[in-house]
């Protein structure tokens, strides 16, 4: 993908591969907080192709509800999930739920953290519950 004025895009190959590109699956975009450290079963957004060897998350959307637990057992994230429709329908059919964290606080910084190289993915078997 050239860059404007002709150059080769110096980010065009992490295009390829960054997740929050990955239309058809569902993900969880979440900023990284002391609270929620990054820990086992995180890989960088360029090496998200080995997310399907590494350890799984489990993560269950209950109704409007999900909670998100680590490899180890620890509760990652609890709290509500605003979903669609067509988001519970893909979730279903995939059965797992991409999750994205980095260093933003907002969704302006969203974009720079990702050109910077900082998002980590991982990803967790998802179970839907009362979602209809």
């Amino acid at each position: 993908m050239p860059a404007p004025g002709g150059w080769p895009d110096p980010y065009a190959e992490a295009m390829a591969v960054w997740p929050e590109l990955w239309r058809s699956h569902p993900t969880l975009v979440f900023p990284s907080r002391p609270d929620h450290p990054p820990a086992t079963g995180w890989l960088p957004a360029e090496a998200a192709s080995g997310l399907e060897g590494a350890p799984r998350w489990q993560a269950i959307l209950n109704d409007l509800h999900l909670a998100v637990t680590a490899p180890d057992g620890r509760l990652w994230y609890s709290g509500p999930l605003l979903s669609t429709r067509p988001w519970r329908r893909t979730a279903r059919a995939r059965g797992e739920l991409l999750l994205i964290t980095g260093p933003f606080t907002h969704p302006t910084d969203f974009l720079p953290a990702a050109h910077g190289g900082h998002l980590l993915c991982a990803m967790a078997d998802l179970s839907l519950l009362n979602c209809f």
